[in-house]
């Protein structure tokens, strides 16, 4: 049995959106960084937000759908800071590779077919 209930799953991904607004100025992150980083915050923060389970605001996004979403946006993770511009020092590549390894990680301990309202 995997730790992560949709509840739980729900509290790791708000706590990663205050992650990612907090820890690029935190790390001295470039200018680009965080923005990326920002815009992977809101975007995490609006499919939280509308996911059909215990801490969703409006839960109109299927729990499994939500899974699809989040294991998509990992190697997005890597390849739109990339494109942006963002990944020109070292530790901007640690960071978005951590946000992405972070991603497939909670992803993989999360139960997907568990009822929504666990």
């Amino acid at each position: 049995m995997k730790p992560l209930t949709p509840r739980r799953h729900g509290i790791v991904d708000y706590a990663a959106c205050a992650l990612m607004l907090a820890a690029p100025p935190l790390l001295g992150l470039n200018p680009a960084a965080r923005r990326a980083s920002a815009l992977f915050a809101g975007t995490y923060l609006v499919v939280t937000a509308l996911t059909d389970f215990p801490l969703g605001l409006r839960r109109t996004i299927p729990f499994p759908v939500h899974g699809k979403i989040e294991l998509a946006s990992a190697p997005a993770l890597l390849a739109l800071p990339a494109v942006l511009g963002a990944m020109s020092g070292t530790k901007e590549k640690a960071y978005f590779a951590g946000l992405a390894a972070t991603v497939l990680t909670a992803y993989s301990l999360t139960q997907w077919d568990a009822d929504p309202d666990a």
